[in-house]
């Protein structure tokens, strides 16, 4: 089967480069499309690294990067010619996300032939206007409800399949106007090995560069005789607004306030000035550390006591299935498919009210509890392994 992924950005999607490695390697013919300009920063996403593999093939679209908007914008001759070309080589062409240039471009051409309607399928994670209501720019939603409304809903029509990640998404689908009957819901997935095998070496390493106390957080062996062990809070993500990156550091310093033995350290890249030191007070900044884009995630995830996730507009983070998978705790929105992953109170808790401060808190100070959702996340990921959600993509792909 010859498989087209249609990737809307320079920063490769997690789910495509899995889906892409995983079928390629059962002897699919995969290929990934995508804006590629050399002014976007993509050395630390690690699946733009993942997806480096001969038995890929690539097709980058001749872009210019718009760093306002951090967004390449694709040639659009270039484009329309790569695309024609993918209509014609492909069975399947899977696109994500319906409000990017490379997406409208590609669906909006199948449009003219139904055999070509039948190869695309259209995958979101989020309805911006519905699912997500950003606050800042004022215009943004407004903006995406009268685009929904005006062309979306004639996009949807065109794909003889859509999907989501999950099922919290349905009544955001609906309000969008997706055509219900065409919507699948099909979650993406995680290689749970690579997060159960982690290398001793380079946590050791990490702990060192951060100068962390070794308390062996993760056994919890010693924690309830001593609750003034150094405690690690970790944050994995882009450095943006959406992200909400403020609030980490929000709820850091209040617990560094209160005197907890604590350090925080945030990994991701800022694709620009990093603002946020600025939030920072002087007296807690070897306390709060940015370490940067980083491809050692796993490891990380090893020297934390919790992860928070304080941001907006989640589809199924990923990062969340991450933590779950290093038996790591979480903190997040309540808001997206989190709460496919997370039942609050039980592999982590979900936060409604923007007081993040109280369940960090108690992940950090109450050893038993943080042991306790440690054993239930590892047991609830386990059916979001690649090896049971990619047999799912790849029936929709036979249908």
């Amino acid at each position: 089967m010859n498989i087209c992924y249609v990737n809307p950005t320079n920063n490769i999607r997690r789910p495509i480069a899995e889906l892409a490695n995983i079928l390629a390697t059962q002897g699919h013919t995969i290929s990934i499309m995508y804006p590629s300009s050399q002014d976007c920063p993509t050395d630390n996403w690690v699946a733009n690294q993942a997806i480096k593999n001969p038995k890929i093939k690539t097709i980058p679209i001749k872009s210019w990067y718009f760093a306002p908007l951090r967004y390449s914008l694709p040639n659009p001759i270039h484009l329309f010619q790569e695309c024609k070309k993918a209509l014609k080589e492909n069975d399947k062409i899977h696109v994500w996300e319906y409000y990017y240039p490379l997406s409208i471009m590609l669906v909006l051409l199948s449009a003219f032939n139904k055999q070509n309607r039948k190869k695309v399928i259209l995958t979101t994670d989020g309805f911006v206007g519905y699912s997500y209501k950003p606050k800042e720019p004022k215009w943004l939603v407004p903006a995406f409800k009268v685009y929904t409304n005006l062309f979306a809903r004639l996009l949807f029509k065109i794909p003889s399949t859509l999907t989501t990640y999950g099922n919290p998404m349905l009544p955001h689908a609906q309000k969008a106007g997706m055509p219900l009957h065409k919507l699948k819901v099909l979650s993406t997935g995680i290689h749970l090995q690579r997060f159960e095998k982690v290398d001793k070496d380079k946590t050791e390493s990490i702990r060192k560069e951060f100068n962390l106390e070794n308390n062996n957080n993760n056994n919890n062996k010693t924690e309830e005789k001593n609750n003034k062990n150094q405690k690690v809070l970790l944050y994995i993500g882009m450095l943006t607004e959406r992200k909400r990156v403020h609030k980490v550091i929000e709820v850091s310093q209040a617990l560094l306030e209160q005197g907890m033995n604590l350090k925080t350290i945030l990994v991701g890249d800022a694709h620009g000035e990093n603002i946020y030191t600025k939030l920072i007070k002087p007296e807690h900044q070897h306390n709060i550390i940015f370490a940067g884009g980083r491809k050692e995630i796993a490891e990380f995830m090893q020297i934390a006591d919790a992860l928070l996730l304080p941001s907006e507009g989640e589809g199924l983070p990923g990062v969340v299935m991450e933590a779950m998978a290093s038996g790591l705790p979480v903190v997040a929105t309540d808001e997206g498919c989190t709460p496919d992953l997370v039942t609050s109170g039980k592999e982590g808790f979900l936060v409604n009210d923007d007081n993040y401060l109280t369940p960090v808190k108690e992940l950090l100070t109450n050893p038993q509890l943080n042991q306790q959702m440690r054993l239930a996340a590892r047991e609830k990921i386990a059916q979001f392994s690649w090896d049971k959600v990619a047999q799912k993509y790849k029936e929709m792909y036979q249908d």
